[in-house]
């Protein structure tokens, strides 16, 4: 069975197919992974392969090279001296975190094609993934819980669904949103109004695209961890990370609070540790990731 039949929709409203597939359809004229990008990632999935055959499937497409130099010299990656040429950048960050920083890049540029009638929403977008992935790094530091790149690339990509329906439907998206900005009825208003919703959507051309399985789960799972199987540990690591970068956003985070229902936090860490390390996560931590996030889609 394939990534795409596994995939279940949680409802079979009338018309949600219809606009699901046009979605699907407007949205296949922008490139997910671009062919350079697909390379590198087969030759890197070979732990034998040389970082000079890795950077040189890379180097075909400038654009990408460009924007690997960029994410790998933020805040977020760089230490010391900036890497100054591709190969520098592939040794200091190693090929596993490679992948990951490759499908960031790739979704970075994503977020650059679609055709976002209003620059506030692509903005907003852009920054609350940046900012889930910021919080879903530090989480994962903070509670070792053993991930290596993925849980940034799975923090970023989470909303996808919500970047193609903005770009796509834009009329359609502005009536349930505010400046592209998400609340805590979405999932319902999204299933009433369009018989379908952004994580069935993101998961759809997200399979069509050949993203890693783990990220379709994030994709189509963050807002009911409890669904996920192989890969609720991510899940639930995006879910929380997801709650904590709203409540920011919309200036109701509390220092002792713990966002989450109590299955995320069981499958991530004792209930301290969590409260501990989300009481790390500052407000300078989730006003830093906007701004490096608002810089590298300039």
């Amino acid at each position: 069975m394939s990534l795409l039949t596994a995939i279940q929709p949680r409802s079979s409203t009338p018309g949600s197919a219809d606009l699901k597939e046009q979605v699907l359809k407007r949205a296949g004229d922008f490139t997910m992974i671009p062919a350079a990008a697909m390379k590198a990632m087969e030759i890197g999935r070979n732990p034998a392969c040389s970082v000079k055959e890795y950077a040189s499937a890379i180097e075909r497409d400038v654009r990408l090279t460009a924007d690997i130099l960029s994410m790998a010299n933020s805040s977020l990656y760089a230490s010391g001296a900036p890497a100054t040429s591709l190969n520098d950048a592939i040794r200091r960050l190693g090929l596993r975190r490679c992948q990951g920083l490759i499908l960031s890049t790739c979704t970075a540029g994503l977020m650059k094609q679609l055709p976002f009638q209003q620059s506030q929403v692509r903005e907003a977008l852009w920054r609350h993934g940046y900012t889930t992935a910021v919080i879903c790094r530090h989480l994962n530091q903070s509670l070792q819980l053993g991930f290596t790149g993925e849980e940034f690339t799975a923090g970023l990509m989470h909303d996808l669904g919500r970047s193609l329906l903005a770009a796509t439907v834009p009329d359609r998206f502005a009536e349930l949103v505010t400046d592209g900005e998400e609340g805590p009825h979405t999932l319902q208003l999204e299933q009433a109004a369009l018989g379908t919703d952004h994580c069935e959507i993101g998961a759809a051309f997200g399979a069509r695209n050949g993203l890693p399985a783990a990220l379709i789960a994030v994709i189509q799972q963050h807002h009911c961890p409890d669904h996920a199987r192989e890969h609720q540990k991510l899940v639930s690591l995006v879910a929380m990370a997801d709650q904590m970068a709203k409540r920011f956003e919309d200036c109701t985070a509390l220092p002792m609070d713990v966002p989450g229902d109590p299955l995320c936090i069981s499958i991530l860490a004792e209930r301290e540790r969590v409260r501990d390390a989300l009481q790390a996560v500052t407000p300078a931590m989730a006003e830093n990731a906007a701004t490096e996030a608002l810089r590298l889609i300039a």
